[in-house]
Parts: structure tokens; sequence; C-alpha cells
């Protein structure tokens, strides 16, 4: 436990160490919400039949374990795909940049092993990403969504 008192004992010696330490509280902070949600919230979700009446699915360990996500929003031309195509340092499938509306989808960004673009009902279904909730907002928002996959360090390391 930190000492509080003590601002020296906040910092790590070397900052591998510090990055590990941040990386096993993370981990900690994580199983800890995971458990005080299986042990006390679902319950009291499945028996009031929460997913049914609020057309919610109930969490995984999909949504405790993901990245946490950034989402840009603004009116068009204003600069969004290419402020990403700066921070990745490349570009990524589906990019289209123009003097007119050219981007009409919403566009996550995933690290993978190959550059492809991944229907945005396919995301949805998909047991190893965080999208399965998008399914409520039905089939004329999933035909918007889409996934850019690539081999990013800048995507792996967020």
């Amino acid at each position: 436990m930190a000492d509080w008192s003590n601002p020296s004992s906040l910092t790590s010696s070397s900052p591998a160490a510090g990055t590990d330490e941040a990386i096993t509280k993370t981990n900690r902070v994580s199983s800890q919400l995971k458990a005080i949600y299986t042990e006390n919230i679902l319950p009291a979700e499945k028996r009031y039949r929460y997913d049914y009446f609020y057309e919610s699915p109930f969490l995984t360990d999909v949504e405790f374990d993901a990245k946490p996500q950034v989402m840009l929003v603004g009116q068009y031309s204003v600069g969004k795909t290419s402020f990403i195509r700066y921070m990745l340092g490349r570009d990524f499938p589906g990019a289209r940049i123009g003097p007119e509306p050219t981007t009409d989808r919403f566009t996550c960004l995933i690290n993978g092993p190959e550059e492809r673009t991944i229907p945005g009902n396919a995301l949805s279904v998909h047991p190893d990403l965080p999208f399965r909730g998008l399914e409520r907002f039905g089939v004329s928002f999933l035909s918007r969504f889409e996934g850019s996959q690539l081999p990013s360090s800048v995507l792996r390391s967020i």
C-alpha cells in the first residue's frame, strides 16, 4: 500500500519498475471490479431481468479486460482522420480524406496482425472484442460502424 505521507514512496526507482507496478495495480483493480460485479451486481441483474427490460446484455470478462477507448467527434473536414493518421504515423484501412464529407461512419481502430476492415455486425458478435452491447442500436447503426484493424505499436500500447 502507498504511504501518502511520504511522497518518495509513491515513485519507483526505475521506469520499468513503475510500469510493472502500474500494470499490477491496474490488473488488481480490474479483477476486484469483476469480482464485485459477478458476486453482487450480476445476481441482481439476473433476478430482475435487467437484460430483458433494458435491452443490455450482461457484462463479460471482455468488457472488464478491454483497454479504455477514445472517441473523436466533430464536424466534417476538421481533421479527425488526419489527426489519427498523424498519431499512427500511417494510413489505416478505410481512411478517406477529402474536402467534402468522406467518413460517413463510425470507425474503431484495432491493433491486429493484418490490415483489414471488419463490418460492424461482425464486431458486435466477436467474442474477444468489447462491442457486444452495440447490437441493441440495430442494423442501421451497425451498418455505419466498422473496425479498421492494422498492426500498430501505438494501438498496442494504449
